[in-house]
């Protein structure tokens, strides 16, 4: 098809509108992404496990937005979660037990508990003192009594046939000789007088087992008792438990396990009866009284979830996940010197308010700390979530720990991230595949279609709206839509990255004196940021107009053409020229790229050099052997040089080198090449051409010189207002190749067959030449082999 001249026509881009955003609805939309769409239906209607979803993606392209509105949309469809308590362990107490309930019953248990116990504070004392439990005590206490009084009756009776008298005392039961006075006799006579000395103590001995038996008996009256005391104790603590406990029993009483739970509360609380009735009997003494309420914290019950509110599934989006913020936190409490906790000092994470819905979070930050990573994928993995203790159990420091029971963990987690870190995490986490099968991948630059075309000004719109900046007129709605396909890199597509579009309306809104943002405000917004990151390439460039950097843009010379180089700075990149030569003489090294001699030579770079030197051989070979060497190199570059774009210039030099016919300065080239010699389609056409024309500017501005780029990349002409203008004019030209052959026409004015046959002459004479000078080489040797 030969080279062709880019057309006016072939220049066009965008869409322009009739109309601004002043008279259009706000509301909500979004750019459609069928892939995202339908990867989000399959994530939402999926109930199975490990079906969490990465949401993939550029920065500023609306990742979490769409994930949040897609979430809240289903979340009230959804059952409410369940309410996560922790109550005391009463037989482990450093391992506190969780309860899970229905929504809303956690906040009525912890009521529940509060009025249980107010009201055993202002009861439990009147019952102890009342009629009814002094009556009953007086029965069981006169009962054993009258027993206890039969048994001593029997012993002083048994006692007398035995001569003893019992007597009862501070320090106990004694046994006394018995006279007919029935009268005990003084110590000191007794034991002064050894006949009735060992009369008692034959008596005693004698009368001792059956003496013991009656002692025993009494203890055993005592014993009973004190059971019964205390089973009458138990009885009236139950009875009144049990009617303190009443209206949670029977409001709780269709829970599942909840019977369990109470049970033991209301065991504990009887045991504990005592609390209670100190509490009345220490009424006015502030400390007490504040001791035994820290003791009642036993029996109360952290709420750790509430979701009496909720309606529907949590939707919760953590900007910036840390330990203690997704997995909740153990708040120790300072006493006499120790570090302790209990089952109240449990505090929530962002997981457990989350947990029956979704989570959302940004990956970035959650790699930023790999514990959090680390505990995340543990608690996907294994359906259950930790409280995190902190630090403290890591240093030593004196602390009472405790070990809370985990709690089961269902929450289905989307992942905002991009491209990158999900291929880094495929090749070397091996659980992330396992636990995030749904890759939900937003494509930044879509084609150009009606739809999108309709829905833009409603999406500027809703940005409009939300920043309450100022409504853009037709030619600013037209100039951002336009600055939004520049972005994309093609004249069919445009970019989705909202952010971009929301940074430059702002700018654009603040530069504007007017009522509407103007086409004129957008573009000078354009310029200004340009304007902002370009001072390198401002520096580059006067370095070429002093001379210091070596560019030629008129005239021609042989070996050496003008290839087109782009910087990329991160925030900005910018194109230039390259000043590509080559030198050709006899030997047989080839094509040497001195870059690569140098270790400043990129792998692809290296290819690209590599498949001239097959293009050679494909070409020139057929006739006889190639054997040259060629030097080839970028000329004043100072930094590694890397991409196949400039291959077709690299060949170009060298073709003229071989040939000693001279390439046009005037144009500069870009594309790569393959080893039949077809132009291939490259990157930074935009930043290329812009590039070679402002140096054509500063340099000597002629009106005959241009670009030639590979015809493939007519759909990236992007070019800024003053290039267009001068093509348009017809004072900057852009040619489009297919082959080789069009670039040698374009270069040398020469027809490719008359060119190639130069080519050819030339390589021949080098092989001449190459080979006379190994004849030379081997004679000498001869020579001096003979001497």
């Amino acid at each position: 098809m030969g080279w062709q001249k880019v057309e006016k026509k072939d220049l066009k881009v965008g869409i322009e509108f009739s109309f601004g955003t002043e008279n259009i609805q706000v509301e909500e939309c979004y750019f459609k992404q069928k892939r995202v769409e339908k990867t989000f239906d399959l994530a939402l209607s999926i109930d199975k496990e490990d079906y969490n979803v990465y949401v993939c993606g550029p920065n500023g392209i609306g990742r979490s937005r769409y994930t949040l509105k897609r979430l809240r949309e289903i979340a009230s469809s959804k059952p409410t979660p369940k309410d996560i308590c922790y109550v005391n362990n009463f037989q482990e107490p450093y391992k506190p037990k969780v309860l899970i309930l229905p929504s809303g019953y956690g906040k009525k248990l912890a009521e529940h508990i509060e009025n249980i116990l107010e009201f055993l504070k202002k009861e439990t004392f009147k019952v102890f003192e009342g009629k009814e439990y002094e009556e009953e005590l007086n029965a069981i206490t006169k009962e054993i009594d009258l027993q206890k009084e039969k048994v001593i009756n029997q012993l002083v009776e048994e006692a007398k046939s035995y001569n003893l008298m019992v007597l009862f005392g501070p320090e106990g039961v004694r046994l006394m000789p018995l006279f007919k006075v029935q009268t005990s006799l003084p110590q000191e006579e007794f034991l002064s007088n050894p006949q009735l000395r060992e009369e008692y103590h034959r008596n005693l001995e004698a009368f001792e087992p059956k003496f013991r038996d009656y002692l025993r008996k009494l203890r055993e009256l005592d014993n009973i008792l004190g059971e019964n005391l205390l089973k009458l104790r138990q009885k009236i603590a139950e009875n009144l438990v049990d009617k303190a406990c009443k209206t949670l029993e029977e409001e709780f009483s269709k829970i599942e396990g909840f019977q369990t739970y109470l049970k033991t509360f209301k065991q504990e609380i009887v045991k504990n009866i005592q609390i209670f009735i100190d509490w009345e009997k220490l009424k006015g003494n502030i400390m007490v009284q504040n001791n035994i309420n820290r003791a009642l914290n036993m029996f109360r019950v952290n709420v750790l979830v509430d979701n009496s509110e909720t309606e529907g599934a949590p939707v919760v989006y953590e900007r910036i996940p840390t330990l203690k913020g997704l997995f909740g936190q153990i708040n120790y409490k300072a006493e006499m010197g120790i570090l302790y906790a209990d089952h109240l000092s449990l505090a929530p994470g962002i997981l457990h308010k989350a947990n029956g819905g979704y989570v959302v979070l940004d990956l970035w930050e959650v790699l930023k700390n790999p514990y959090v990573w680390f505990l995340l994928k543990r608690t996907l993995l294994h359906k259950e979530l930790h409280l995190m203790g902190g630090m403290i159990e890591e240093i030593p420091v004196p602390h009472v720990g405790i070990l809370p029971e985990p709690v089961p963990f269902s929450a289905k987690v989307f992942l905002i991230g991009d491209p990158y870190l999900y291929q880094l995490l495929m090749f070397y986490d091996p659980e992330f595949s396992q636990l995030f099968k749904l890759k939900a991948e937003f494509e930044p630059v879509v084609s150009i279609e009606e739809e999108l075309v309709s829905i833009f000004p409603k999406v500027v719109k809703k940005v409009i709206e939300e920043e309450g900046l100022k409504d853009l007129d037709s030619s600013g709605l037209s100039e951002l839509f336009k600055y939004a396909v520049y972005q994309s890199g093609h004249k069919q597509k445009i970019s989705l990255i909202i952010q971009d579009l929301i940074d430059l309306l702002r700018e654009a809104s603040t530069l504007s004196s007017n009522q509407y943002i103007t086409e004129k405000e957008i573009k000078q917004a354009v310029r200004d940021r340009i304007y902002r990151v370009n001072i390198i390439e401002e520096k580059i460039r006067e370095l070429i107009r002093e001379g210091k950097i070596i560019i030629d843009v008129e005239g021609e010379k042989v070996g050496q053409i003008n290839g087109l180089s782009v910087y990329m700075l991160g925030d900005y990149s910018f194109g230039r020229p390259s000043r590509i030569t080559a030198n050709v003489f006899p030997g047989s090294r080839g094509v040497v790229n001195i870059e690569r001699e140098i270790d400043m030579s990129g792998p692809i770079h290296l290819k690209g050099v590599f498949i001239l030197s097959s293009y050679f051989y494909h070409r020139y070979s057929t006739n006889f052997p190639l054997q040259f060497s060629c030097t080839l190199t970028f000329e004043q570059a100072y930094e590694p040089v890397e991409g196949d774009s400039a291959s077709a210039a690299e060949l170009m030099a060298i073709l003229s080198a071989v040939s000693k016919i001279p390439i046009k300065q005037n144009l500069a080239l870009t594309g790569s090449i393959d080893q039949f010699g077809n132009i291939q389609p490259v990157g930074g056409i935009k930043e290329k051409i812009e590039g070679f024309y402002r140096v054509c500017k500063i340099k000597n501005f002629t009106g005959n010189q241009g670009v030639i780029i590979p015809r493939q990349n007519v759909d990236n002409l992007l070019l800024d207002d003053e290039v267009l203008e001068d093509i348009k004019k017809g004072v900057f030209q852009v040619y489009t190749v297919e082959t080789i052959d069009d670039v040698i026409e374009l270069l040398t004015g020469k027809k490719p067959e008359s060119f190639h046959k130069e080519v050819s002459k030339g390589l021949k004479r080098l092989y001449e030449l190459s080979k006379e000078k190994v004849k030379t080489s081997k004679t000498s040797k001869t020579k001096r082999s003979k001497k």
